[in-house]
């Protein structure tokens, strides 16, 4: 899976293209807590703006809203 890494947030964003999701993981030190990985449903518009950037999609496609 292709992945984003948000500094601001120490969070990465993990793409599914197959099963059309995104999965968000914690970043704990400088390293991908795979432990806390969670289906992204709701994100900030800097957020929004990244992802759909990266990744070259509409995050909405994915199950993902603008909050």
């Amino acid at each position: 899976m292709e992945q984003l890494i948000i500094k601001e947030y120490l969070t990465a964003i993990k793409l599914d293209e197959e099963n059309k999701l995104l999965f968000a993981y914690d970043i704990k030190d400088s390293i991908i807590d795979e432990q806390s990985e969670g289906i992204l449903s709701e994100v900030n518009e800097l957020m929004y703006q990244k992802i759909s950037s990266y990744f070259q999609i509409k995050p909405e496609d994915f199950g993902v809203q603008m909050v």
